[in-house]
């Protein structure tokens, strides 16, 4: 009977496919069963050896297992460096509209909104009325600024949400983002909600009569001391653990790693020494 480590990463396999196989999720929370394909491959070597002690684990199964790991780290490898580039993205992203904001000149004038009412008449004859809003370039670009703002922000707060339980540093990561509710009346003041996850929307008709009416009030609430501030807080923290975010290999899939180790690099030459597993477990462990 040939053994293999199909079960544990077959070639088109990816780590998030593996991870999920075996009780865990990359993106998403763990399970408390973690049982491994390399656990399978001893527990099936234990089964063979109870009805023969004759069963020996050949050249061609030593290559194959040294394969199914390799391709489990490059699975991994690739799996982290997708995080690492769409963590970059977002926090860049994030980083760009608070600086946008803080630049922001939030006194525009009195007469930056204008609202006029216009009337349609249909084809019966019957007349509706509606009210129209302009406004002035400037507070057009404060409120995209604001804008923007929100939904960067809340790119952040789902990106450390759908990985939240990967690793306690992303948790910690996904509560931080997610506490912006103690401030919440106050953004609401001015036009921007607050959800329980930590996500925000923004009223825009609100935002602009803000600006308008009380643009120190909108400076203050979103400016350096305020969501602007606060978010490149978070950024700054997240920015500093930006390589001890992504779970590391033995993280995930714990002590039966280290086994197939056995059979890579050096480890491998030395093992063609020995065709019992017997024996290999007696020079190794």
């Amino acid at each position: 009977m040939a053994m293999t480590v199909s079960s544990m990463a077959q070639s088109n396999y990816s780590l998030y496919q593996f991870a999920q196989n075996n009780g865990m999720s990359l993106f998403g929370n763990n399970s408390t069963n973690k049982t491994s394909g390399i656990a399978n491959l001893w527990n099936n070597y234990s089964n063979s050896q109870s009805s023969s002690n004759s069963y020996n684990l050949n050249a061609t199964d030593v290559y194959g297992i040294r394969q199914g790991v390799a391709e489990l780290l490059s699975s991994y490898n690739g799996a982290k460096n997708e995080f690492k580039e769409e963590f970059s993205s977002t926090m860049d992203g994030l980083s760009k509209a608070i600086k946008d904001v803080k630049s922001t000149n939030f006194k525009v004038g009195e007469d930056a909104l204008k609202k006029t009412d216009v009337t349609t008449t249909d084809k019966d004859g019957k007349t509706t009325t509606s009210t129209k809003t302009e406004m002035s370039k400037d507070l057009q670009t404060a409120v995209d600024n604001v804008k923007n703002l929100v939904s960067s922000y809340n790119d952040a707060v789902g990106f450390f949400q759908d990985n939240a339980g990967m690793s306690k540093r992303l948790d910690r990561m996904n509560e931080l983002f997610a506490d912006t509710t103690y401030r919440a009346s106050n953004y609401q003041s001015i036009g921007i909600s607050v959800a329980k996850d930590g996500s925000m929307a923004v009223d825009e008709d609100k935002l602009a009569n803000a600006i308008v009416s009380n643009p120190d009030k909108v400076s203050r609430i979103l400016g350096n001391d305020g969501l602007a501030g606060k978010a490149q807080s978070h950024v700054n923290v997240a920015n500093s653990q930006r390589e001890q975010l992504f779970p590391s290999v033995n993280s995930l899939f714990g002590d039966e790693l280290k086994t197939a180790q056995v059979y890579t690099g050096s480890g491998l030459l030395r093992m063609n020494s020995y065709a019992n597993v017997g024996n290999l477990f007696n020079m190794y462990f």
